[in-house]
């Protein structure tokens, strides 16, 4: 009978720690000072011994870490096999599975979600970001592993699902691996990027006295400083050993960098990457690659198109970085990669694509597609010009209305809780037209005077006609008031909290975002700035570009406890009903394009044998949803100008005008009123 092994954890570590240390020190290092303390420091532990020297009680310390952790695996006897090549249709990794230490990143980013959501939201919100998170996590290469191995990977959500709290949960729980260098390649507007760098810093920077070095900040990109540059220099504890090693990975910084998708600001960091040379090339890295406005690439990705200058740095800085994982978040399934992966090169997902179940309680392309009217609602002004206010006030109305239906939800039930309540007005991007309308709607709000009795009769014919008569599709929607006066005290309640502080209006552009306010902005794409707890949107009018169409969706989102409530407002000016017409046709079109491309891969996905997608099957999928064909026409100057038409491969109903911007024009729409 065998003796049953009463060894601790610590001397099973230190055993495996000796027989590896001794296989792999070559001849020349072992008569290194520190070779000797280890052998020392492993010898007396491998038998039960207890600690004598400081040194002695670190290397204790860094066993015991490593006896609880996933990485203890790789050291068994047979270490010095080969690596197994993946087969054809197979990823690298089937999900190694990192700790996640209780003080680690990936906990910070739970209890920052806790704070900024309330605790019942992110509940929800952290249990789904769990699950996403480590299910990409899975196919990334493991920061240890002997070999570079480089990862390609698409991961598909949702629009305005959270994609920043998506991949601020990756980076979390990559650092908590391993991984020391992470660049987030964000949108190409300031604003978006400070959203990222914001979100990065509030959720896995625990004060100025973190580990982790930012190379960027919410006041500035990189600029390849000499400050900057002397991070590119990653300590070693032990020399001796590769930087990529568990031990020297414990004691190394994270670097984090959120860029602009700019060609200066990444031609700066590709530049100095490649001034390092081989001083990176053991450094465990993830690129996160946040596609900006994936829908406008309908409109972009055409025959012939240069591959952006952008892209072209984004895939050389991954070439400077031997262990890069790349991973690009679109949240529709029209990615670039897909549409066009002879463009996008290297950056085409070849090892991997993930697809992120829908969140619960969200609004989107598939409510658009089923033709859900109370969801896509957009009411237009009757004979009020755009001076008259308008579908404006009657917008600050219902923000007020919506926001009191929150309190009073709030206050009924304890599965409600609602710690933002925002409304977004689209206005240009020049600066003047957007003081005007934040003039505009400061001087709205003062009129209305919420608090007075003169906006009750207004506000009971809005919730009689309105709220009443629309809210009973979701579970939301049964928790109402009996009647109106019953939500008189939370009306008051309601206009209070929006107009704290100095003003119920602020920037969207502003470092950070109030609770419960009125937000202006320009002309940003939906999904590329995210606003927490949107409820009430309003567009200043329909427009025939792609950028018009788009803004369309900027109301997809999670809403829980308040999905029967969100509205959106169009404000139409006289002569504008066919382009009003025309761009809700394109948005409806595209959604319905959205909801069959993400149906035909579910049913690929689900094939027998099969367990999930593969990257080559893709662009031909994609192609069967969107085909091109060109001409150029004389304009009526004499001048040529390109025209393309765009359709529903095999789709009767599908239309074939010719347009300088069609998006996927389509004589059928389904049931928005309006």
């Amino acid at each position: 009978m065998k003796t049953p092994d009463t060894a601790s954890p610590l001397q099973h570590t230190a055993r495996h720690a000796r027989e590896v240390l001794a296989r792999s020190t070559a001849d020349e290092a072992r008569t290194n000072g520190r070779y000797a303390v280890w052998t020392d420091a492993l010898e007396q532990l491998a038998e039960g011994g207890v600690p004598v020297t400081p040194a002695q009680a670190e290397i204790a310390d860094f066993l015991r870490l490593l006896a609880v952790s996933s990485v203890t695996a790789q050291l068994d006897d047979d270490g010095g096999e080969e690596p197994c090549e993946p087969g054809d249709g197979e990823t690298e990794f089937d999900g190694w599975g990192p700790a996640t230490p209780a003080d680690g990143y990936w906990a910070r980013h739970r209890d920052a979600l806790d704070a900024s959501l309330g605790w019942r939201a992110a509940e929800h919100a952290a249990t789904y970001l769990d699950h996403s998170s480590s299910e990409v996590l899975g196919h990334l290469a493991e920061p240890t592993r002997a070999d570079a191995w480089q990862s390609r990977g698409l991961v598909i959500g949702y629009a305005g699902s959270g994609k920043t709290h998506a991949f601020t949960a990756l980076v979390a729980k990559a650092m908590d691996a391993g991984y020391r260098l992470v660049i987030v390649v964000g949108g190409s507007q300031n604003v978006q990027r400070i959203q990222i760098q914001q979100a990065l810093d509030a959720h896995l920077v625990d004060g100025e006295q973190d580990p982790i070095l930012r190379l960027t900040t919410a006041e500035h990109d990189y600029r390849g400083t000499d400050d900057d540059r002397q991070l590119w220099d990653f300590e070693r504890r032990d020399p001796t050993l590769p930087l990529n090693t568990a031990y020297n990975l414990q004691h190394t910084a994270p670097r984090l960098l959120a860029v602009k998708r700019n060609a200066n600001v990444l031609g700066r960091l590709v530049r100095d990457l490649a001034a390092h040379g081989d001083g990176l090339s053991e450094v465990p890295t993830l690129v996160i690659d946040d596609e900006p406005d994936p829908w406008s690439a309908v409109n972009t990705l055409r025959p012939g198109r240069v591959r952006p200058v952008t892209s072209a740095l984004v895939a050389r800085l991954l070439e400077l970085l031997p262990r890069s994982q790349y991973v690009n978040y679109a949240w529709t399934p029209f990615a670039r990669s897909l549409l066009d992966p002879a463009g996008e090169g290297p950056l085409f997902p070849a090892d991997y694509i993930v697809r992120l179940p829908k969140p619960d309680s969200y609004l989107g392309a598939p409510e658009v597609s089923g033709g859900s009217a109370h969801v896509a609602r957009v009411w237009r002004d009757r004979g009020l010009s755009r001076g008259d206010g308008g579908s404006l006030q009657q917008a600050l109305d219902m923000f007020v209305l919506t926001g009191a239906v929150k309190l009073f939800r709030q206050a009924t039930s304890q599965a409600y809780h609602y710690q933002h309540h925002t409304m977004l007005v689209h206005g240009t991007n020049r600066t003047a037209e957007q003081q005007q309308l934040f003039d505009k709607l400061l001087r709205l709000w003062e009129e209305a005077d919420y608090g007075a009795e003169g906006s009750t009769p207004r506000l009971k014919r809005l919730f009689d006609t309105d709220l009443l008569r629309n809210t009973n599709s979701y579970e939301e929607g049964t928790c109402l008031p009996a009647a109106f006066e019953d939500l008189l005290p939370f009306i008051r309640d309601a206009a209070q909290r929006i107009g704290s502080s100095t003003s119920p209006v602020a920037w969207m552009r502003a470092t950070r975002q109030d609770l419960w306010k009125i937000l202006v902005g320009g002309s940003v794409p939906p999904g590329d700035f995210e606003v927490e707890g949107l409820t009430i949107t309003h567009l200043p009018q329909p427009t025939r570009d792609g950028a018009g169409v788009r803004s369309f969706g900027e109301w997809f989102g999670r809403h829980h406890g308040y999905r029967d409530l969100v509205r959106m407002y169009v404000q139409l000016d006289t002569g504008q009903e066919e382009d009003w017409i025309r761009a809700r046709e394109r948005f409806e079109s595209l959604c319905r394009a959205e909801v069959a491309f993400r149906s035909q891969m579910e049913g690929i996905a689900a094939s027998p044998g099969r367990n999930e997608l593969r990257s080559a099957e893709l662009p031909a999928l994609a192609a069967n949803h969107l085909s091109w064909q060109h001409r150029r026409t004389k304009t009526a100057s004499g001048g040529l100008v390109s025209q393309w038409r765009s359709h529903r491969a095999g789709d009767p109903a599908a239309g074939s005008r010719w347009d300088s911007g069609a998006l996927l024009p389509d004589t059928c729409r389904t049931g928005s009123a309006g």
